[in-house]
């Protein structure tokens, strides 16, 4: 005969509830101090790279609640990380925050406002930390504020990695509003180049045979490019501009510049797209005679990972506290690209899209977003996600059988 150590399991079971139990009783009883911080945010709101306020108040409150703060950090001035470390043999868990705002809105299209509801994910993700702060000593874990700007632009996510930001994070989380619940988010990986070609000036009329002209060689890319559309897989997309095509009309131009963004649903394939692009633009230059030089304007993002053991146990939380009806996996949506598909090559990641009761789906980057960002029904769906997110993080941290399986997915997916 078989015998199970059932009192054993009963045992795990009533001690992982009685952190979840303690998880609500903190989530309530500091929730003012979450709407306050997502009030603050919305009401000042900043762009990438220019969030003072926003880094500076989510540091105040993180050091109020015992967290050693660092800010700014290397050479990013409104990146914010915040730690309480109880030991540093334990696990650490992460939760990314953002708050960089829009620009173009208001009544003369001139005001910053966060349409995008990030003032929403920095007040979750700050209230993440502080509750589970408060038990994670018991939990033997450290947790972190990571306070990443500039998501809408040029990705401090990815300049985070390279500076060593998350070298000891174990696992990572982010919510996001958007309009329907989603933890299959299908990120596209992008990489975004700038051309410059250079020619000859010339007399377009009286000498245009001493010409070397940069703009044909931009116009030839663009050309070409199109021509690739017609081969390339259906998922994958490239757009471009011109950014400068010459200055007078009757002078052939020695100076053109175009800059076009590719994107792919892996790494693995947006290296061969981009190699493509790149093997164009030196055609151009050789067919027209131009030199060519090309450089990266953005970071590059990754695609997404999702780890199946790890969105699993999430998605049972959420649904626990009233989060439910999630999409199924392959749910495609409308794909767009972010930074936080650089983070999930680097350790377990969730990126949770999260839709709130509005009478209307949830209109990210429009107007009618504003009216929901810092609402009441914004309110109570990140009392939600700061539960489901802390109890996920108690199952994680006190299954060790689930955490290595967590783990070993990631590493397999990561190194495809």
């Amino acid at each position: 005969m078989i015998f199970y150590d059932c009192t054993h399991i009963e045992r795990s079971k009533i001690h992982m509830n009685n952190f979840k139990d303690k998880i609500v009783e903190l989530t309530d009883e500091y929730q003012p101090l979450f709407e306050k911080i997502s009030r603050y945010i919305f009401e000042n709101p900043e762009l990438g790279g220019e969030e003072v306020l926003s880094a500076e108040y989510i540091s105040n409150v993180l050091k109020e609640h015992n967290f050693k703060v660092e800010t700014p950090y290397e050479s990013l001035p409104t990146a914010v990380i915040g730690s309480y470390i109880n030991d540093p043999a334990y696990e650490n868990y992460a939760f990314l925050a953002e708050y960089d705002a829009l620009p173009g809105y208001g009544e003369n299209n001139n005001e910053n406002a966060h349409a995008c509801g990030h003032n929403w994910i920095a007040a979750s993700m700050t209230g993440c930390a502080i509750v589970l702060s408060k038990i994670s000593k018991e939990l033997k874990i450290n947790v972190h504020l990571i306070g990443t700007p500039a998501e809408e632009t040029f990705g401090a996510k990815c300049n985070m990695i390279e500076l060593g930001a998350f070298d000891n994070i174990d696992f990572a989380f982010q919510a996001h509003m958007d309009a329907k619940n989603n933890m299959y988010v299908y990120n596209l990986a992008m990489n975004a180049i700038e051309f410059t070609f250079r020619g000859v000036p010339s007399h377009a009329s009286r000498a245009p045979e001493k010409g070397v002209n940069a703009l044909d060689a931009v116009i030839s890319m663009f050309v070409n490019v199109g021509l690739l559309r017609q081969q390339m897989p259906s998922k994958d997309r490239i757009h471009g501009i011109i950014t400068n095509g010459g200055t007078v009309h009757n002078v052939i131009p020695d100076l053109a510049v175009c800059r076009f963004c590719m994107r792919s649903p892996e790494k693995s394939s947006l290296e061969v797209l981009k190699n493509k692009v790149i093997n164009i633009a030196k055609a151009a230059a050789l067919s027209t005679g131009c030199s060519l030089e090309y450089d990266f304007f953005e970071n590059p993002f990754d695609n997404m990972l999702h780890i199946d053991s790890m969105i699993s146990v999430t998605e049972e939380n959420f649904n626990r506290f009233g989060v439910v009806d999630f999409a199924e996996k392959g749910f495609v949506g409308s794909p767009g690209s972010s930074d936080i598909g650089n983070v999930s090559y680097v350790c377990p990641t969730i990126y949770a899209e999260i839709g709130i009761d509005t009478p209307e789906s949830f209109p990210i980057h429009s107007n009618k977003a504003l009216e929901y960002a810092d609402s009441q029904i914004a309110y109570d769906r990140m009392n939600q996600i700061i539960k489901g997110f802390c109890s996920t993080v108690v199952d994680i941290s006190q299954n060790r059988e689930l955490a290595d399986k967590i783990k070993e997915e990631f590493k397999e997916k990561s190194s495809k």
